[in-house]
């Protein structure tokens, strides 16, 4: 049961990233405009990481009756770089594939940027405990 789950899994994973790539392919046929670049997934990661912390700093001060001020100003700074990614792609096509795009774009991006900062901090993790046993290496021959 499991083999046939995990199959399942993989074969969901496959058709959800051909219809992503079939979509942009199809954007950039009609439009000349790709919704899922590198830059985008910047600027949603950017913006993301802004709403989370803000967020985050926002809690900690109502737990501590402190400023919430520097946390909302945080978030609102997110919301705008999000709100320019979603307008430049409301500019580029139409309002349909716009609407449709931006809310696709926003809810992989983001998920990918979360895991993606939890994979790069476990790799720079694993790379420091793996350089703290490497020896000097001394070149004799030159």
């Amino acid at each position: 049961m499991i083999v046939l789950q995990t199959l399942g899994g993989l074969a969901a994973f496959i058709g959800v990233l051909w219809a992503f790539l079939a979509f942009n392919n199809h954007c950039a046929e009609k439009f000349e405009y790709q919704f899922f670049t590198k830059l985008s997934f910047i600027i949603v990661g950017i913006a993301v990481g802004l709403l989370w912390i803000g967020n985050e700093w926002r809690l900690n001060s109502i737990a501590e009756n402190g400023d919430i001020l520097n946390g909302t100003i945080l978030m609102i700074i997110g919301v705008c770089i999000g709100l320019f990614l979603i307008i430049q792609n409301f500019r580029a096509t139409n309002f349909l594939y716009g609407f449709g795009g931006s809310i696709v774009q926003i809810s992989v991006f983001s998920i990918l940027a979360y895991f993606g900062v939890i994979i790069l901090i476990l790799g720079v993790f694993l790379s420091v405990i793996a350089s703290l046993g490497a020896k000097r290496v001394h070149v004799v021959n030159q």
